[in-house]
């Protein structure tokens, strides 16, 4: 059998964004785009790889998040706005740049663009996942979900589109927008979500992450970035595709949190990034920056009960930033988005990497094990590289990682 990995390797301003607008991993780019550097990396390389195809989407560039379902490729577009010059230079804002692109992957030596599932302008479309409906009234059809963030302006802008949309793409060349969940202002909206559905139930849900929902705002009447109140997680109901709805939310707050001011150069334990879930949906896995990762219980998708949660030792930078659930073995393998390769006092020198918990006892998991790359190991390069763990996505006993500057890795698992 010959595996082939799909890898892509990349309006008006109501008023200028802040920087205070933009989410961690958008800061530390915008940053990074101010700099001039010599030296650093000039070109790849590959070990047991080899690439069969190629297309550059038209050169679009900030391609993201990529799902491939039934041979075609759903390849997702980041965005954000640029808060130094207060332009739009990082947020896509026309119809031929803009958007999940949709590729043509069947003969993977030559793919090719067929269609677009286009945004809203000002707006990314980074997070895309495409499922057959096991119930409702699209069932048997294919359905594209897509997170919906807003990069045109100040997130304060309440006619400003964030959310969760959904087309048919039953047809991956001529899809239709069938639906589309608004989240409330004044976050930027649905930055990460996984699709599961609930066989005991008939239903079909979203795992989705709102970053930055709970954190203070005294502007807003609930006093919190989510103008209703609404924690960082959101459960949607997406077994209709044109009605969807959220089913319930959670946050720190809702035992207690968060408890501590959070660890290493990038300090904070009051933003939920990611949402793993289970193959049953009935259990959820948040990555919880510096609170680690979380544990909720879903059986009751109406009531999301807290079962337990990793912590990190004290001289570890944290950022937790995404993870994937080895159901055979209750594992969560995870990834830590730290780009603080040179933290301070007492901290861990170099950049985030996986670590391996075992979570068969869901209110004590145990880090059994962890992988760097040697890059990711060192403090001492001075050029752009960013020797970070991205995300991780499991093949059996197999990981296959986006490691930033290191590229793609492919990670034996099997003595974890």
């Amino acid at each position: 059998m010959t595996l082939v990995a799909l890898v892509f390797v990349g309006l008006a301003l109501t008023a200028p964004a802040s920087e205070d607008d933009l989410l961690k991993d958008e800061k530390h780019f915008a940053a990074q785009a101010e700099k001039t550097y010599t030296g650093g990396n000039k070109g790849g390389s590959a070990r047991n790889m080899i690439a069969v195809g190629h297309t550059d989407l038209d050169a679009r560039g900030f391609n993201a998040d990529v799902w491939q379902h039934e041979k075609y490729a759903y390849v997702g577009q980041w965005g954000f706005a640029d808060w130094a010059t207060g332009n739009s230079r990082f947020c896509a804002d026309d119809d031929a740049t803009r958007g999940v692109a949709v590729v043509d992957a069947r003969d993977p030596s030559a793919p090719q663009r067929v269609a677009t599932l286009l945004n809203p302008a000002g707006t990314s479309a980074e997070d895309v996942v495409v499922y057959t409906a096991e119930s409702g009234p699209y069932t048997g059809r294919d359905i594209a979900a897509v997170g919906i963030q807003y990069c045109g302006g100040s997130r304060y802008d309440a006619n400003a589109d964030r959310g969760l949309m959904l087309w048919d793409v039953s047809a991956p060349a001529a899809p239709v927008r069938v639906g589309y969940l608004r989240t409330a202002c004044c976050t930027r909206g649905v930055h990460e979500f996984e699709v599961e559905h609930r066989a005991d139930l008939g239903r079909t849900f979203a795992y989705a992450t709102v970053p930055t929902s709970r954190y203070p705002d005294s502007t807003t009447p609930s006093r919190y970035r989510d103008r209703n109140g609404d924690g960082d997680f959101r459960l949607f109901d997406i077994t209709n595709p044109t009605a969807p709805f959220q089913v319930s939310n959670w946050g720190i707050q809702d035992i207690g949190g968060p408890f501590f001011g959070g660890q290493g150069c990038d300090a904070d334990a009051n933003y939920g990034h990611g949402a793993e879930p289970s193959a049953d949906g009935k259990t959820v896995f948040l990555s919880y920056w510096d609170s680690g990762f979380v544990r909720l219980d879903l059986t009751d998708p109406a009531t999301p009960v807290y079962t337990g949660r990793t912590t990190y030792p004290a001289q570890a930078d944290g950022d937790a930033h995404s993870a994937q659930y080895d159901e055979d073995r209750k594992l969560l393998v995870t990834a830590d988005e730290d780009f603080c390769k040179t933290s301070g006092a007492g901290i861990e020198k170099g950049f985030g990497y996986m670590r391996i918990y075992d979570y068969s006892r869901p209110s004590a998991p145990e880090q059994i094990g962890f992988y760097k790359t040697p890059n990711s190991s060192d403090s001492t390069d001075t050029a752009a590289g960013d020797f970070v763990i991205h995300n991780n996505f499991l093949v059996g006993t197999t990981s296959y990682t986006s490691w930033y500057t290191d590229g793609v890795r492919v990670i034996d698992l099997s003595k974890p």
